[in-house]
């Protein structure tokens, strides 16, 4: 019987302090808490659609900025391509023949339109098309201000990318 008591009176004991280390489960979640939690994830939610929308606007315009830049890098290649063969052509010759071409009278009425056109064309030979170099310098220009626009949409891409929160993976 002693025994028993002894077994009783150490059980009794021991309940109370095993209650202690025991922590105490949270209390249930309440409707108010649970539509707080689906405010929040739609908030969230929106924000990523938001983003995602924004996201797509700006790749496409960036595509379409290297469209434009690559046009206009095609023209600027061809207007190079055209001075290139303009002084290429250029030579002593061609000089000679505008000196002999503007110390001769002119000829007959009827072959002057052309002897005009041939002075013309070697003038343009001799001194480069002016009209050449104006497009060549605006090409030029017009590719910086794209690859400037083309910088402002990658910008705004990756300050997108930043405010992205960080998904980590579940193991």
């Amino acid at each position: 019987m002693k025994r028993y008591l002894f077994v009783v009176a150490l059980l009794v004991g021991s309940v109370p302090l095993a209650s202690a280390q025991t922590s105490v489960p949270s209390k249930p979640a309440t409707l108010d808490d649970v539509i707080a939690e689906l405010r929040g994830l739609r908030s969230d939610m929106l924000k990523l659609q938001e983003a995602s929308v924004r996201a797509q606007l700006l790749v496409a315009r960036l595509q379409v900025q290297e469209q434009r830049i690559a046009g206009l890098a095609r023209d600027l290649a061809q207007t190079d391509e055209q001075i290139r063969g303009l002084e290429a052509a250029r030579n002593p010759f061609t000089e000679m023949m505008l000196k002999q071409l503007s110390n001769q009278p002119p000829g007959k009425p009827e072959e002057q339109p052309f002897a005009d056109a041939f002075k013309a064309q070697l003038e343009k030979l001799q001194n480069g098309d002016p009209a050449l170099k104006e497009r060549q310098a605006s090409l030029n220009q017009l590719i910086a201000e794209e690859q400037a626009r083309w910088n402002a949409f990658n910008a705004q891409l990756e300050a997108l990318e930043r405010d992205l929160p960080v998904v980590t993976k579940k193991k």
